[in-house]
């Protein structure tokens, strides 16, 4: 979407946020990358009170730290969400003996903050998980209304009212972040966000104020040009590969911004005990999250599948299943979907040869050296070199191949740190220890 349009409200915007151009711009970009108005788009005041009153009872019977208890001496904080996948369960497995506070924003996914609760404190690992207040949502609601009659209160069309929607959550965690950083006046180490976009651009805007350096820790490893994946508001970045190094330097990312880390979060293993193989099945389809830009090759691709091959199982990709099921519809008839609760090493080890939509499930496939193909959408060049590629030309032809005969992945140990990033957690934490204390 252009907001070329919106531009006339830029003064008001920064206005209604206390904060200029940097934080106009982030605004302006959140609501050009939005599609539609969503329900949750529509009635974020309803919605948000309705998670400040579920969450507000919730936690505190549960025993869920939601005040900061001290920040003084901690090497950096780290700022994340509630996901199905829990990505940073394996944070502790780089921390070495830095000290670290987790903040999770709070989200709808109220299930997986309880479990992340439980989960860290077995481990002795510090996690604060802050709630929205009624109050932050009165303030936010009393801003939007301020907002809109300096704007004139004549404008219906559908620009102004997406502008609106991205405004209203981004006010509502404003005003949380505001109560929540009184609380860490004497912190100095350093912040690192899971991500720099969605409702963390009010942590980010935030910190931009207090002239606080951020980082953001990339989630996952990517093989195309993605604002998901760039630092487009964060000061730092710690990225997965040279490669991927290299992609943010082609598209104009100042190298001093980037250092390479390693393999994300949720690819390194809790265990050091690898599960042996014991196959079940002869193909495993890695499937990814189902868009407008790729059902058509997905459908076709399952298609043919269920055509020429009978012993298959299907990884749903798990914090889209619901949706992505949905879409797919009848193409999934007759086709075995992996157990919502199974890890992608529980899916893998069951497997002889992989089908994969998926970019981040390549590290996965990689590491354990299983005959593989990517399956990807043209222009989508970078993995080529990597020789495990089919495209929407010829990726029957691919896949008759990995079935075929004895079909082996190319990457030596160099090729995969090079293009996936370094899964040795011993060179991570030092990465990441050195870079904290830098």
């Amino acid at each position: 979407m252009d907001t070329t349009y919106l531009e006339k409200y830029r003064e008001q915007i920064k206005e209604v946020t206390q904060g200029d151009d940097f934080v106009a711009d982030m605004i302006f970009f959140e609501t050009g990358r939005t599609e539609g108005i969503a329900t949750l788009g529509k009635y974020p005041f309803l919605f948000h009170g309705l998670l400040a009153g579920i969450t507000n009872i919730t936690y505190p019977l549960t025993g869920m730290d939601r005040k900061l208890k001290t920040q003084q001496d901690e090497d950096f904080i780290f700022f994340s969400c509630p996901d199905p996948v829990f990505r940073t369960q394996t944070i502790g497995l780089i921390t070495g003996a830095l000290k670290y506070y987790i903040i999770y924003l709070p989200n709808f996914r109220v299930p997986a903050a309880l479990r992340y609760h439980r989960f860290f404190k077995e481990k002795g690992i510090r996690a604060y998980f802050p709630t929205i207040r009624f109050k932050h949502v009165y303030e936010a609601k009393r801003r939007l209304k301020l907002f809109k009659k300096q704007c004139g209160g004549q404008d219906d069309s559908l620009d102004f009212q997406k502008l609106c929607s991205v405004l209203s959550s981004y006010l509502i965690y404003d005003s949380l972040m505001k109560d929540l950083l009184k609380q860490t006046t004497e912190f100095k180490g350093k912040w690192i966000l899971e991500h720099d976009k969605f409702y963390f651009i009010p942590t980010v805007a935030n910190l931009h104020k207090r002239r606080a350096t951020t980082t953001m820790l990339q989630h996952g490893v990517f093989f195309r040009t993605s604002f998901n994946y760039f630092p487009m508001f964060c000061d730092k970045v710690l990225c997965c590969s040279e490669r991927e190094k290299r992609i943010y330097a082609e598209n104009g990312v100042d190298e001093d911004r980037v250092e390479v880390l390693g393999a994300p979060l949720q690819t390194l293993q809790l265990s050091d005990e690898v599960k042996k193989d014991s196959k079940q099945y002869d193909m495993l389809v890695m499937m990814t999250m189902i868009k407008d830009e790729n059902i058509e090759l997905t459908r076709e691709v399952l298609c043919f599948i269920k055509q020429n091959y009978k012993n298959v199982l299907l990884r749903m990709r798990p914090r889209s299943r619901k949706d992505d099921i949905a879409q797919l519809g009848d193409a999934l008839n007759g086709l075995t979907l992996n157990d919502p609760g199974s890890s992608i090493m529980d899916d893998l080890v069951i497997c002889d040869k992989v089908v994969s939509f998926s970019e981040d499930a390549n590290v996965e496939i990689a590491k354990l050296r299983k005959p593989f193909i990517y399956i990807w959408n043209e222009g989508e060049l970078d993995l080529k070199s990597m020789g495990n590629c089919a495209t929407a030309d010829n990726y029957k032809d691919e896949i008759k191949k990995l079935m075929g005969q004895e079909f082996y992945s190319t990457f030596s140990k160099e090729q995969y740190v090079e293009f996936l990033g370094e899964t040795d957690v011993n060179v991570l934490r030092d990465r990441f220890v050195s870079y904290i204390k830098s």
